[in-house]
């Protein structure tokens, strides 16, 4: 495990998904621009890339309100759309390695949950082919909470499930968003980033 992702004097762990746990990020990407087509609009992947801390509804409702588009569908049906094309390629997320190893050294150390912006449903149907499936005492998500990150709300649950302070956890996290509602929530944040992500040339 390197020695910057490990996490110091924490009572547990609270791992993002999408980017964090997982490399999500292309098959994201596709399920989401195909899911935008359909409304003959075209997503860009640096947009989308820059914006991965959201869930896939505030990332429409963002994209449309800074592009003033009128959608054909409802926000929920296009959020449908994209899940189902997600699910159809979700046995072919593989997790990232360097903080799959923070897992496997910590899994009987301190309880560890995941803590998500995405929807309960594909992390459930995607966690079902990583090898860490069964290491995680609690799995929130934004179906659990009124406010997604930024807001501290997904963080605070995580921490709530395990019984542990929040100024006892550490989180482990690939997005500003997710970054700025782990402060807020009073925990250590470990951006995950510089290992998980090859540089630019």
């Amino acid at each position: 495990m390197r020695a910057e992702l490990t996490p110091r004097q924490s009572q547990c762990l609270l791992f993002d998904w999408d980017g964090t746990l997982v490399d999500s990020q292309q098959a994201n990407y596709l399920a989401m621009a195909g899911a935008l087509a359909a409304e003959g609009v075209e997503l860009e992947q640096e947009w989308f890339d820059a914006r991965t801390g959201l869930s896939s509804a505030e990332m429409i409702g963002v994209l449309a309100e800074e592009r003033n588009l009128r959608l054909s569908r409802p926000l929920d049906r296009i959020v449908a759309h994209r899940d189902a094309l997600f699910l159809k390629e979700a046995h072919m997320v593989r997790p990232h390695l360097e903080v799959l190893e923070v897992v496997n050294a910590m899994r009987d150390v301190v309880p560890m949950a995941v803590a998500s912006g995405g929807s309960r449903r594909i992390i459930e149907a995607t966690l079902r082919h990583q090898p860490f499936r069964y290491f995680f005492d609690a799995l929130i998500t934004r179906d659990d909470v009124k406010r997604g990150k930024p807001a501290p709300d997904i963080f605070l649950r995580a921490a709530e499930a395990l019984g542990v302070a929040p100024s006892r956890c550490t989180v482990y996290e690939d997005s500003d968003e997710g970054i700025t509602a782990a402060r807020a929530a009073g925990m250590t944040v470990i951006d995950v980033r510089p290992f998980t992500r090859p540089p630019r040339p």
